[in-house]
């Protein structure tokens, strides 16, 4: 059956709507900070401008331990919620660590998902690993900060600055160096997890558990779900435009919303002439 002209018309239009966003999506559109930033890599990761607790790109945010979700004023084993110095020696020993499962992603332990809500959560090893792998990385500067820039394959970029960590009462290679966590316990040792570090020579990999480190938030807008909290009534989820902003509290207050491509935990909506319509995940 051919396609009436005013269907292919609408089609038409949506299409240019879709490119033109996914244009503006490589790079911040305004300063109302964060965004999502699509970098082209092929699992669909879409990374956040900014590190939690930060308000713009280069900001260097907050500190956090592994598993944790507020700052503190002393980074030691001593201060580690989870963990407990059971044979008393002051030693981090493997098994005195709290086991809290191989990926916190979307959990209680994930301080991006309970800071930021929504589909926001902390990378995985692999989301990492893809971002280390697929992307250009250079050492620059942005505001007078030093970090790293990573240019995913199309030409999108985020920039994480060389913010340190913590430990005791000292930031410690602020400007030198960037640690960023993962979501992702190590494997071998509950002690440890995965995190993503890099300096003006180089990114790489390294892991270890209980020190201040930055978090930058993904969103895996085509795999996984993280439902806030324990409802899984859809209306009462927010609404995110694609640039990660919540443009709605929940999904029964987004017919005032102009058209437009949207994300609802998780998943791609696009609104038209006040109709909602989902758009099922792209498989991968």
């Amino acid at each position: 059956m051919p396609i009436p002209v005013t269907m292919k018309k609408e089609l038409f239009t949506l299409i240019l709507m879709l490119v033109a966003l996914t244009a503006k999506a490589q790079s911040c559109p305004d300063d109302n900070h964060p965004h999502m930033i699509d970098l082209g890599l092929s699992s669909g990761t879409k990374w956040a401008c900014c590190n939690v607790g930060a308000t713009k790109p280069e900001a260097y945010g907050g500190y956090y331990t592994w598993g944790e979700t507020e700052e503190k004023s002393v980074y030691n084993w001593g201060t580690c919620k989870y963990w407990t110095d059971s044979n008393g020696d002051g030693f981090p020993d493997d098994h005195e660590f709290t086991n809290l499962g191989s990926d916190i992603a979307g959990t209680g332990y994930d301080v991006a998902h309970v800071k930021w809500g929504g589909s926001w959560v902390m990378p995985s090893h692999d989301q990492q690993a893809e971002l280390l792998n697929n992307c250009t990385y250079t050492w620059t500067s942005m505001s007078g900060v030093k970090g790293g820039l990573f240019t995913g394959p199309n030409g999108g970029t985020i920039f994480l600055p060389a913010a340190g960590y913590r430990w005791e009462d000292e930031l410690r290679f602020a400007g030198s160096y960037g640690y960023y966590w993962s979501s992702t316990q190590s494997p071998y040792e509950s002690s440890y997890a995965y995190f993503l570090s890099f300096h003006s020579d180089d990114a790489y990999w390294a892991y270890r558990r209980g020190y201040g480190q930055s978090v930058r938030p993904v969103i895996s807008v085509t795999n996984n779900i993280y439902l806030p909290g324990s409802s899984s009534d859809k209306s009462c989820q927010p609404v995110y435009n694609i640039f990660g902003i919540k443009v709605a509290d929940k999904l029964g207050n987004a017919n005032k919303l102009p058209s437009g491509l949207y994300i609802v935990n998780g998943k791609k909506f696009v609104i038209k002439y006040d109709k909602m319509q989902m758009l099922q995940p792209h498989a991968k």
